[in-house]
């Protein structure tokens, strides 16, 4: 699969990339981080390592240049974070010289401004109206914390803040779970809100904004954390399953109940550390078809593992259908590199 396919048979293109489990696993992340923005970073690097593995493979044996770009890729993205974090950390600095807490609100001309902080179960979003330099009143427009941590912590901070008319640092709250998570982000929201409101306030470069917007993201939350365990479970059970269903005559290998019955009648037993046949029938489901076509032609085709097996699985027709298919996908990458070179 070539870009140059791309122009030739668009439809082909496509068509073979559903069928590569890298290109999917893509996908998927970019699915999934489009609906946890906080994830970000998690899944970029889940999709590194991922990719980094299977394409190391294919170029110590096929020479094939996906491993480079992707290597080039990560050169891109350490050089990127280096160039964010130096942005960053200057702009921090002077912020540290015009923050909105204490006397600094006499920096904040009078209006509303609103303002996001991470709290405990989510963001927490409310609107700070600043009159004569002075904080007059807190809207909260947004408090997902009221499932796990009641409101009492932040009524006594927001009395407290309007009485002294500026921000403050505020005391230890209670022991409540989530209590501290919730007041800091309570705290931090409001200083998001007056930092809007300061003239001229040090922002951060448009790189290092895109850069940490695209690649990096916020800290996840425990939704999202919860969110990652549960959909990765999905993926797994949905991706073996989808690529059996991509090549014709694989998907018997997804009945396999592992049982090693098949082995016990097999004459051949273990080839290379793999038990046969059923090591073969679990890495077709895998996807590994180049590996199950070397180690097919210790079968001797008898067929007694599917009188054996409890669902009637064969393992000379599924080691058959992975032979052709990695068959196919060497006839596929020969005819692309030929049509390149010419």
């Amino acid at each position: 699969m070539t870009l140059s396919e791309l122009s030739h048979d668009p439809l082909n293109f496509f068509w073979n990339a559903l069928r590569t489990r890298g290109v999917r696993l893509v996908v998927y992340a970019i699915v999934v981080a489009s609906l946890f923005p906080s994830s970000r970073f998690i899944l970029l690097i889940a999709v590194i390592l991922s990719l980094g593995i299977i394409w190391w493979r294919e170029y110590r044996f096929k020479q094939d240049s996906k491993f480079l770009y992707l290597t080039v890729f990560v050169v891109f993205l350490v050089i990127g974070y280096i160039a964010a974090f130096i942005n960053v950390s200057n702009i921090d600095e002077l912020r540290l010289g015009m923050s909105p807490w204490g006397n600094g609100i006499l920096q904040v001309p009078d209006g509303k401004y609103s303002g996001v902080g991470q709290g405990y179960r989510g963001p927490i979003k409310l609107e700070v109206q600043v009159k004569n330099h002075r904080i007059v009143d807190l809207k909260t427009l947004d408090y997902p914390d009221l499932i796990s941590v009641l409101d009492n912590q932040i009524r006594l901070f927001k009395k407290q803040l309007l009485e002294e008319g500026r921000l403050f640092v505020p005391g230890q709250p209670e022991m409540l779970r989530g209590a501290q998570e919730t007041l800091t982000g309570y705290v931090n929201a409001i200083q998001d809100a007056l930092s809007k409101g300061i003239p001229a306030f040090p922002q951060y470069n448009w790189f290092s904004r895109l850069f940490l917007e695209c690649f990096i993201g916020k800290a996840p939350d425990r939704v999202t954390l919860n969110a990652l365990a549960i959909l990765f479970a999905v993926f797994m059970v949905f991706e073996y399953a989808f690529q059996s269903m991509l090549i014709p005559g694989t998907g018997r290998s997804i009945n396999c109940y592992n049982c090693a019955s098949c082995v016990g009648v097999c004459p051949v037993k273990e080839v290379e550390g793999v038990q046969m046949p059923m090591g073969l029938v679990l890495l077709t489901r895998l996807g590994n078809y180049e590996r199950v076509m070397e180690l097919s032609k210790y079968c001797v085709g008898c067929g007694r593992c599917a009188a054996k097996c409890p669902i009637g699985n064969s393992g000379p027709l599924v080691i058959s259908a992975a032979f052709q298919a990695a068959k196919e996908q060497k006839r596929s990458t020969s005819t692309e590199n030929k049509r390149d070179t010419a």
